[in-house]
């Protein structure tokens, strides 16, 4: 089995894309595929979202949906939204929803929370994160200033 390096990987299969740095590819079927940690791959996007300077996509809310194993009424419940406004932000697919921007921050802040207690061993990575949310909450002051 024949193996190489690939600098940087776009990997799509959480339904977005995901840059991914010095990822072994391994030779089989014919041509070379990823070796990736599917669910450490998840765990570092999930966090990832929180921090993200874009608006949320159509497919990042399915992602995160699924990811915490919700069906879309009980995601809806964290949002204070119907099940029905979950499904049309998932519509949205690759393109930026068009939920409220306090929904957004307020979904953002549930996936802090979450993947905080996940992480509750590890102070170094709890700083960190705490200042990524910091620069979250700093940006999106500045968009509604600017709005």
């Amino acid at each position: 089995m024949s193996k190489k390096l690939v600098k940087n990987y776009i990997y799509r299969e959480l339904g977005f894309p995901i840059e991914l740095h010095d990822v072994e590819m391994v030779f089989f079927d014919g041509e070379f595929h990823p070796k990736i940690d599917v669910r450490k791959t998840a765990d570092l996007a999930i966090k990832s979202l929180v921090s993200q300077k874009a608006r949320l996509t159509g497919n990042q809310i399915k992602f995160i949906r699924v990811y915490l194993s919700m069906s879309l009424r009980e995601f809806a419940k964290i949002v204070n939204e119907s099940h029905m406004a979950v499904k049309k932000w998932e519509d949205f697919k690759d393109k930026p929803t068009n939920m409220d921007r306090n929904i957004e921050i307020m979904l953002r802040l549930h996936i802090y929370d979450y993947t905080a207690i996940k992480t509750k061993n590890d102070k170094k990575e709890k700083i960190e994160f705490y200042h990524q949310f910091l620069a979250l909450t700093e940006m999106f002051s500045h968009q509604q200033r600017a709005s």
